[in-house]
C-alpha cells in the first residue's frame, strides 16, 4: 500500500470498501460541500458507486482518503492527469464537521507533493466559485489566482464566478 503524508494528515489509495463509499457519498451530498462543487443535485447511490468504479480504473485520476491520525477525514486527488503537457486539476473536500482544522491545507500540500515530485508535474491547477473559504486555503499555500470564468456556471437559479488557481513546480516552497 502505498502511503505519504505531511504535517497533519496521510494520504492513502481511495479504497472502495463500504465505510469510505457510504462516508464520501454523504460528505459529497452535505450542502456544505455540494454547494462549492460543480454537482447540480444529490448524488444517488448508483451514481456514486458508477464514479468509485470509473475513477479505479482511469490512468488519469488519482483519488485518496485523507486520514489525520487514524481517522478517516476527506478525500482530495488529481483528475484530467495529462503527462504530455505535465499538469493536472485537483480536487478535495473534507468532512464537513471537520472544517477549519487544518486537514484540507496539509492535504493539499501534500497532494501538490506528490504530483510535483512522484509523478513530475509541472502545473496544478483548481477551480472554484465565487465565495468558497476555501480559497483562503489556495492563497495561504502560495497558489496563484489565474484567473475567472465569469458567470461560468448556473446554480441554484444564478450565475457564478468560477475561479481558476494554480501552481507550478517553481513555485512549490514544501
Amino acid at each position: 500500500m502505498i502511503s505519504f503524508g505531511f504535517g497533519s494528515v496521510t494520504l492513502m489509495p481511495l479504497d472502495s470498501d463500504e465505510t469510505t463509499i457510504k462516508k464520501t457519498r454523504e460528505w459529497r451530498n452535505n450542502p456544505k460541500i455540494y454547494q462549492w462543487c460543480r454537482q447540480r443535485t444529490v448524488i444517488s447511490n448508483q451514481e456514486h458507486l458508477r464514479w468509485f468504479d470509473s475513477q479505479s480504473k482511469d490512468p488519469s485520476i488519482q483519488m485518496f482518503a485523507i486520514y489525520g491520525k487514524q481517522d478517516f477525514v476527506g478525500v482530495c486527488g488529481l483528475t484530467s492527469i495529462d503527462k504530455s503537457n505535465q499538469n493536472a486539476e485537483f480536487s478535495l473536500y473534507i468532512n464537513p464537521g471537520l472544517h477549519s482544522c487544518g486537514f484540507g491545507t496539509d492535504a493539499l500540500k501534500t497532494l501538490l507533493k506528490h504530483g510535483f515530485n512522484d509523478l513530475n508535474l509541472n502545473m496544478i491547477w483548481g477551480e472554484t466559485f465565487d465565495g468558497n473559504p476555501a480559497a483562503k486555503v489556495f492563497d495561504k499555500i502560495g497558489m496563484k489566482l489565474d484567473g475567472t470564468r465569469r458567470q461560468f456556471y448556473f446554480k441554484k437559479g444564478k450565475f457564478l464566478d468560477a475561479h481558476l488557481y494554480s501552481m507550478l513546480r517553481s513555485e512549490c516552497p514544501f
